[in-house]
């Protein structure tokens, strides 16, 4: 039996939410406990973990209530998986390497593994598939909040970080970073989910997933699922740490601070890439507030 657990602003959404696990789900056995968060306003790490820990069934699954599973009898499909003992978290868009650069739960693009359909403004969906051939896996080390399936054991080996977090960010990616160390986590390429809304990155974020290195996981970073080249590491960490700068840039994270983050950028690499941009960007959106 899986139990669903989705911290919930929307009771609209979360009954959205439970008939399409309703009408998809197959014959496996399963229980809806959205934790209506919307007056209590609990982080996120500390919900998820208070629901974990009265849910009793084997299997977890946590989600967000803007999400549709878009096939038919996948239920057993996931359970199959997490029954093998090695399977850690399962979920539907990662990476498969988290470099020592500070970064998201993408570093970047060429390090995405997707497989979910993301509506767009728009109204228009997009299918972000990186599977190739028939498989229905792909080992990953980090994995999107969105959706997570885990066994109770693995989350009661790996609880959400409630004193780091207590927020709405970094979860996901501290979570799949400690699983990752002990399991092995997947992307699955044999289920179909929808997202309905795209992320946005906020203030809150950038000092979170800035907090999370250097107070946590430096010390036990990088972690890949396949060896690379010194030289592609290199160019992977400046490349992620850049994404990660102008991602900050985009907020009203504290010039200092930006500052602060670009000059260990040109420490990293010898003032040579990117260094005069960022100092421009930098500027552009601090002092003369241009959308850059």
């Amino acid at each position: 039996m899986i139990t669903f657990i989705v911290c919930s602003i929307s009771p609209q959404r979360a009954m959205a939410l439970y008939n399409n696990i309703y009408d998809t789900i197959g014959d496996t056995q399963y229980r809806f406990m959205p934790f209506d968060n919307q007056t209590l306003n609990y982080g996120i790490a500390h919900v998820y973990n208070l629901c974990a820990q009265q849910a009793k069934t084997e299997y977890l699954c946590f989600l967000h209530e803007d999400v549709a599973f878009r096939c038919k009898n996948w239920g057993e499909t996931i359970i199959n998986k997490l029954k093998e003992p090695d399977c850690g978290i399962i979920g539907f868009t990662g990476s498969p390497v988290k470099f020592q650069a500070i970064s998201s739960v993408h570093p970047s693009a060429k390090w995405m593994v997707n497989h979910y359909i993301q509506r767009t403004k728009e109204g228009k969906e997009l299918f972000m598939n990186s599977f190739t051939s028939n498989a229905k896996y792909a080992p990953c080390i980090t994995i999107d909040g969105m959706c997570m399936f885990v066994r109770r054991q693995v989350w009661q080996e790996c609880p959400f970080d409630e004193r780091l977090l207590p927020g709405f960010h970094g979860y996901d990616l501290d979570f799949s970073l400690q699983v990752a160390r002990h399991y092995q986590n997947y992307i699955c390429g044999a289920v179909t989910i929808e997202h309905f809304s795209i992320g946005s990155f906020s203030t809150e974020w950038v000092a979170t997933t800035i907090r999370l290195h250097n107070e946590k996981w430096n010390p036990y970073l990088p972690l890949y699922i396949h060896s690379l080249s010194r030289k592609e590491v290199v160019q992977d960490e400046h490349d992620a740490f850049y994404r990660f700068i102008k991602k900050a840039l985009r907020t009203n994270y504290p010039y200092r601070e930006t500052y602060k983050l670009i000059k260990q950028y040109w420490r990293m690499t010898s003032f040579r890439k990117h260094s005069l941009t960022l100092l421009l960007k930098l500027i552009g959106t601090r002092f003369l507030h241009l959308n850059i």
